[in-house]
Order: C-alpha cells, then structure tokens, then sequence
C-alpha cells in the first residue's frame, strides 16, 4: 500500500480477514471498518460503512475520514458484477522462514471436526418445527452429508434442545455462508437478520405462509419429516455414499 500510493484496501472478513486487516489498519495508521455488509459510500475524502456490531448483535454505519481506509467485507456481502475492466493483477508471497516463529502446544481445549458455524461455506439450520432434540439426528445427517455447520433459531437454544453456540440470528452468530438451508424455521425478523449475506437461502417449511419464504431463494413446502429425509437420501445417491 504504501509503495503504490493505495489510499483504500479491501480485504476479504474471512479467518484469516479477520487477523490481518486490524494489524494492516495498525501498521499503515488507517481508519478500519471490519464485518462490513456493503460496499462503502464514497463522499469525497471519507466513506461510510455498514457493518456488525457489538459481537454481531448489532448493526452500526461508520464513517472513515483517515488518509488510509482498511475494509474488511463479509463474504457474500455484495454481488460479483463483470465491469469490463483490466485492473492489474500482482501475486505476493512472502518469503517467511518458518524459524522465526516459535510455537507451543500449551493446552488442546476441544477437538472436534465439525465445520466452524461462522466460517462455513453451507449451514444446516433447524427450528421449533423439529418438534424437540430427539429429531435432531436427521438435521445432522443431512448436514453431515453435505459437510455443513449446523445451527438453530433462539427459541430452540432458549429451550435447551441446542447449545447458544449454534443459535444464528441478531441476537446470536450472523452468518454468510454460501448456501443457508432453513428447516422448521418461521423466519422472524431478529433470525433473518442474522442470515441476510447468505447467497442462497433454502426454506422447508410446512406453512406456505411463514415469513422466510419471502426471502428465500428456493422454497420447499412440506414437512420437515418427510422432506429431509427424502433430501438426505437424494443427495447420499448423487454423491454415491
């Protein structure tokens, strides 16, 4: 950046997002506007930033007047657009000698191999519709099936059948993924506001008139007990498990 002048970086709000664009905006002293929803605003020197707040629960508009502007984009945030343009590309990589860093294993707190809610590229979701934890396993098969994050809306986590650390929504953990499917969920406001970026949304629900289906980009209107299962199988045979 500061051999080429660049007055604003645009980094992706990924895992590795995350950790770089604060030590970038720390380095270069430029303004930083991370997990933001949207392009920015261009008004002259400064731009403005929609973007999460206080832990994802919720929304915040910034705006940035520093020389150096750092934006890190949640995934899905926008559209790809082809503009026809003819941007130079240039491929970095750092050459680090792995002797520099020292690292120590003080503790392993949890192992496990399922797929991280916040990263995941698909998440599987459940509501009330399941009717209580025991129905559980067929939204784990289906997620397993397609190596998917599984999560629930608040009033499941409130009533005990799924951890808070699968509650998705204003009031829980936003996501982005590129394929969200929403089982036995009404799809209330505080719960939508949580999944907006995601770039496709799947809606099985029984009730042709429940809310998510405004947003959804495919719709399936049945019960979760007999559609999900019917899914899980569909999918187990197109991948030949």
């Amino acid at each position: 950046a500061k051999s080429t002048g660049s007055k604003i970086l645009v980094l992706s709000n990924s895992f590795s997002g995350k950790g770089l664009a604060p030590r970038i905006a720390a380095k270069l002293e430029a303004g930083l506007a991370d997990g933001a929803l949207e392009l920015p605003k261009i008004n002259g020197d400064k731009l403005t930033v929609k973007k999460t707040a206080f832990s994802n629960k919720a929304f915040a508009t910034l705006e940035l007047s520093s020389d150096i502007k750092v934006i890190a984009l949640s995934p899905n945030a926008y559209e790809t657009k082809e503009t026809g343009g003819s941007a130079t590309v240039e491929t970095f990589a750092p050459n680090i000698d792995q002797t520099d860093f020292t690292t120590m294993v003080k503790e392993i707190v949890r192992a496990t191999d399922k797929v991280s809610l916040p990263e995941a590229e698909i998440v599987v979701s459940a509501g009330r519709g399941l009717k209580g934890p025991e129905n559980w396993g067929m939204v784990e098969e289906l997620a397993d099936v397609l190596g998917a994050a599984t999560a629930c809306s608040k009033p499941v986590s409130d009533a005990g059948w799924r951890p808070h650390s699968e509650h998705v929504g204003q009031t829980g953990i936003v996501v982005s993924p590129n394929l969200y499917i929403a089982i036995g969920i009404s799809g209330a406001i505080q719960h939508l506001a949580g999944v907006s970026s995601s770039k496709t949304i799947v809606v099985i629900n029984k009730d042709p008139e429940a809310p998510f289906f405004k947003v959804a980009d495919y719709g399936i209107v049945g019960d979760a007990f007999d559609v999900v299962p019917k899914l899980t199988q569909a999918l187990k045979a197109y991948k030949g498990i």
